[in-house]
């Protein structure tokens, strides 16, 4: 009878061991820390701790009225792509969520004090300001009711009423300093707004103001301690229409020339700005609103045809377009290939069912979160809508140092707390 019980004993001993073992292994494409670190966990219901060196930070801020991304390098050099001011109204025809925090605090502002709150332990400022391309739900709306800046000289909204109140070093934009492509922008209010912020920046702070300079993998640089993170780039892969060979430097126009383009004029999102960013094994895509739509009678105008062939596997893909309809391809999503992908949605028919299909499809384990989603969408996405790791927050991700693995937060979005609500990862980097 002894022997029997210490067989059983015995054999209980190995069943909790393997269970154990098992609860501890963690697959970090389930969504849950892994068990790794549980001090992660304990952030739920805290403010997220500030970036330290070393780390890199990816930030999707939502404002519930565009799409604006932070990002903080790992020696504490900070960029700021586009600034979320549409002000559609939300009795529009494709209605948005809910504006956040709240419907007093301005897009405009909502990013700045979102950006001043995460940028004080690494610069304290922006380095790089960047503008994907030209539309109001990345840019800004330009109405004369907005207010003026302090010297009384431009409308303040979106990326403007950012640049007014944080200070930053250099602009970049896809047109600079004619803003003649594909036809003359300037006679566009609201960019005539933008080009009077660019002349005053320059005037008043002594701001560099640049193109996107496609191919070059060193106009984008650490600014605070480069010597230290070697395992360091972005490499500028598109912005209109002319794309990085894969190569160098070099780079090849997609478009054609004539009127042809200049008849697109209102495709604004084909001509956008998009890069890769590495840190280590770490690899990281965006490039706002590239798409498609068109290319049936127009094969020019499918611009992520080309950026598909020089693109690397990533880890984290900002999806293009707020992933509704003719984006994401299956030829662009089949060479990224993205563990993680965030997605910006600000109207009601982002995201898009058969775009969130096709991210599934091109890695089955994808881990996707999204800023935002209207309850009236929600229906729409039939099962995807279960496999969302969030649908509504801010979105972090926070690499390690080094790169090797990372982590994402989601913040609670309906104040300026900025506290934890969910922890996914930890992921490790391809």
């Amino acid at each position: 009878m002894l022997k029997k019980n210490k067989e059983w004993i015995g054999l209980l001993l190995i069943i909790v061991l393997m269970s154990c073992s098992k609860s501890s292994s963690g697959d970090p494409n389930e969504g849950d820390n892994g068990g790794k670190d549980d001090s992660q966990n304990e952030l739920i219901g805290k403010t997220l701790p500030d970036w330290q060196e070393g780390y890199l930070d990816i930030h999707a801020i939502n404002t519930g009225r565009g799409e604006s991304q932070l990002l903080i390098f790992p020696d504490g050099t900070t960029m700021l792509i586009d600034a979320a001011g549409s002000l559609i109204s939300p009795t529009d025809a494709i209605p948005p969520p809910s504006q956040k925090p709240n419907g007093n605090v301005s897009p405009g502002l909502a990013v700045a004090n979102y950006t001043r709150h995460f940028i004080k332990t690494a610069s304290n400022k922006i380095n790089y300001l960047m503008l994907s391309h030209f539309d109001p739900d990345h840019m800004g709306t330009y109405s004369s009711s907005l207010p003026l800046d302090p010297t009384g000289t431009f409308r303040m909204g979106g990326i403007t009423e950012v640049g007014a109140k944080i200070d930053f070093d250099k602009i970049i934009d896809r047109g600079y300093p004619d803003y003649n492509f594909p036809t003359n922008m300037a006679s566009n209010s609201r960019i005539a707004n933008y080009i009077k912020f660019i002349d005053w920046a320059k005037a008043h702070k002594g701001v560099i103001a640049e193109q996107f300079d496609v191919g070059k993998n060193d106009q984008i640089v650490l600014q605070e301690n480069p010597s230290a993170y070697s395992n360091f780039e972005i490499r500028n892969i598109i912005s209109n229409g002319v794309v990085w060979t894969g190569t160098g430097t070099g780079s090849t126009n997609t478009l054609p020339s004539g009127p042809e383009v200049a008849a697109a004029d209102g495709s604004e999102n084909i001509f956008s700005i998009g890069f890769v960013l590495s840190y280590g094994k770490f690899n990281f895509f965006t490039a706002g609103d590239l798409q498609y739509n068109g290319r049936t009678a127009h094969p020019w105008k499918d611009v992520e045809a080309p950026v598909a062939v020089v693109v690397p596997e990533v880890d984290v893909m900002k999806a293009n377009h707020h992933a509704t309809s003719n984006c994401n391809g299956t030829t662009i999503l089949n060479s990224l290939k993205p563990q993680t992908v965030i997605i910006h949605p600000w109207r009601d028919v982002h995201p898009n069912t058969e775009t969130l299909s096709r991210i599934f499809t091109a890695n089955s384990g994808v881990q996707i979160f999204s800023t935002n989603m209207t309850e009236a969408n929600k229906p729409r996405l039939g099962a995807n809508l279960n496999r969302l790791k969030a649908v509504e927050g801010h979105i972090v991700v926070r690499v390690d140092p080094g790169g090797e693995e990372y982590y994402v937060y989601v913040l609670d979005d309906t104040n300026q707390d900025y506290k934890v609500t969910g922890v996914f990862g930890p992921y490790k980097s391809k």
